[in-house]
């Protein structure tokens, strides 16, 4: 049985030793090189008596020497820490050491530097097996050990490290394995940056099955033609995207102009899915398969699933539903009071539990108690449940589960509380909205909509059209067009740069 997700790269090596593991622009490692390499860097950390079960920060952009390190980490027995190289400092705070690209080894302020990752190749380990060191790192590991701490700021701003283990990556990675089927012949486009857990699902899944990754790069991903220039050059199988670039693909009508015959697996999450996207999507990949997945970063990626059907079936949909618990994922729905709700259509806080559930907040039990609850089903045992702060419902109609926006969106707007979420889905139901978001100025008492440009659609009929869907006072007084939403390094919508940009523009 395995134990710890390294286990998935010995395998593949030794299976497929001469495939190709990463592309990285113009260069490439096999799954041998890859395991060689953070082997030898492995070796070399430990050399220099660096202890075991520390996080240990990943200063390096997104490339095969950032792969490299984040194997080398997992083989010293310690735990890998992607972050972003503009991070705030604090984020840097709970790492003792530090692996960079500055080109020398030693101590810097305190923290061991393994400089030199991106200058060159770090060497090859040419035995059999594992070096005696790395090999005892490794057996003193189990599955309930940390694995990666990836941070998250949600809306308060402060830097929190969520905790992941093995095992429930191992889980992860093994249902998506058979949800998805992917094998040795797919080539996988990577979007998502090491900082964001979506990457977890790329290389966990390269990994394991020895499909081709390819690292896109900033600058493939900043222009459409571009993108999609690569998906068909490279002759992309699958892509796991946040729905904001896809988005793009579909305001811009890419697909019309590019035939991608080799993309068969297309997924998204990380953000409301537009159900005119899905449905163009569905136009352009008739027999592709096209799933929906949902989860914060406090689990494993994704803890609810979803796999769209027909063209004749999408017609049926107001708006792109969650979908269903993943095997090994129980998702619960709690009232302001942490009482269970089972009743359909009743709105309340998605919950998520399971081997999935993270391992809490490193070195932060108080804001770890704040939102990693005991499971209030199961008062006789511990067993932890993560309180999203999303809002949705299981609907009547077809069992499955859907969103509705987020408890820190509310606000107080003429004397109601509304969810800006709310009016987002209503926006995203008209035909051609591909992107929106929804902000609200409190100076103004005006409720403001952003949305990419619909033919024939003014803010005066978008008005009207919302009117039918929504209570009065929620329909938005403000519309901005703008051909595309602003984005995040995650490539999610960035609504703070979006309010920044608002604020310039109207209160100047």
């Amino acid at each position: 049985m395995q134990t710890l997700a390294i286990e998935y790269l010995r395998a593949t090596a030794q299976r497929f030793p001469e495939r190709v593991a990463l592309v990285d622009g113009d260069r490439r490692i096999t799954f041998a090189g890859l395991w060689e390499q953070g082997v030898a860097l492995a070796s070399a950390i430990l050399q220099a008596g660096v202890g075991g079960n520390i996080p240990v920060l990943l200063e390096i952009p997104k490339s095969i020497e950032a792969v490299v390190g984040l194997v080398a980490v997992q083989l010293t027995g310690n735990i890998y820490v992607p972050v972003d190289l503009a991070a705030p400092a604090a984020r840097r705070e709970s790492a003792r050491l530090v692996l960079g690209d500055h080109g020398r080894l030693g101590f810097v302020q305190g923290e061991f530097v393994w400089d030199g990752v991106g200058l060159g190749p770090v060497g090859k380990w040419s035995g059999k097996g594992l070096p005696e060191a790395v090999g005892r790192r490794v057996a003193k590991r189990n599955s309930t050990d940390p694995l990666y701490v990836i941070f998250t700021s949600g809306t308060t701003g402060v830097p929190k490290g969520v905790t992941i283990a093995n095992a429930s990556v191992i889980d992860y990675i093994d249902w998506a394995v058979r949800v998805y089927g992917v094998t040795e012949e797919d080539s996988i486009a990577s979007q998502a940056p090491f900082f964001f857990d979506n990457s977890v699902l790329d290389l966990y899944l390269m990994m394991a099955r020895g499909a081709t990754l390819h690292l896109l790069a900033p600058m493939v991903l900043m222009f459409p033609a571009t993108l999609v220039e690569y998906l068909r050059d490279q002759e992309i199988t699958m892509l796991f995207f946040v729905p904001s670039l896809l988005s793009n693909l579909a305001s811009l009508d890419m697909l019309a102009q590019y035939s991608l015959p080799r993309l068969n697996k297309i997924l998204f999450a990380g953000e409301v899915m537009p159900l005119p996207t899905l449905k163009y999507l569905r136009r352009h990949f008739p027999e592709a398969l096209l799933s929906n997945l949902y989860g914060p970063t406090e689990i494993t990626v994704d803890a609810i699933y979803w796999v769209a059907g027909d063209a004749a079936s999408l017609e049926r949909l107001d708006s792109v539903p969650l979908g269903w618990a993943c095997e090994n994922s129980e998702i619960l729905f709690l009232d302001e009071e942490n009482r269970l709700v089972a009743v359909p259509d009743v709105q309340a806080e998605i919950c998520v539990g399971g081997v999935g559930v993270g391992l809490g907040y490193w070195n932060n039990p108080e804001k770890t108690r704040e939102v990693f609850i005991q499971h209030p089903g199961h008062p006789a045992y511990r067993d932890n449940v993560y309180k999203t702060g999303d809002l949705g419902y299981v609907s009547s109609r077809d069992g499955l589960i859907y969103f509705n926006g987020r408890k820190d969106h509310q606000i107080k707007h003429q004397g109601y509380r509304i969810e800006l979420g709310e009016i987002e889905t209503a926006l995203l139901k008209l035909p051609g909205v591909h992107q929106c978001c929804v902000l609200y100025d409190a100076e103004r008492k005006e409720i403001v909509a952003w949305h990419s440009p619909v033919a024939g659609l003014d803010a005066r009929k978008m008005q009207a059209a919302l009117r039918g869907a929504l209570p009065a006072y929620m329909v938005p007084r403000r519309f901005v067009v703008v051909e595309a939403l602003p984005l995040t390094a995650n490539g999610k919508v960035d609504r703070a740069g979006l309010w920044t940009l608002y604020q310039k523009t109207h209160h100047g």
